[in-house]
């Protein structure tokens, strides 16, 4: 009796588990969004870094004119 009780235990929780496997495999919705958000992040820092630079450029520029 005990046997049977545990191997249903054992069986159950092996089918949970494969289902948490195979789930994680796909990308939701929300992650998705993330890895938008994240790259979006990441190019207006680059973006910015780039102004940044060119900034500085400029102001070396104007200086070595006066």
């Amino acid at each position: 009796m005990v046997n049977t009780k545990l191997k249903k235990l054992l069986g159950c929780s092996l089918v949970l588990l494969a289902l948490f496997n195979i789930s994680g495999c796909d990308e939701g919705p929300m992650e998705k969004a993330g890895k938008a958000v994240d790259e979006a992040v990441e190019d207006t820092g680059e973006a910015l870094e780039d102004a940044g630079e060119a900034l500085e450029d400029a102001v070396e520029d104007q200086k070595k004119k006066e």
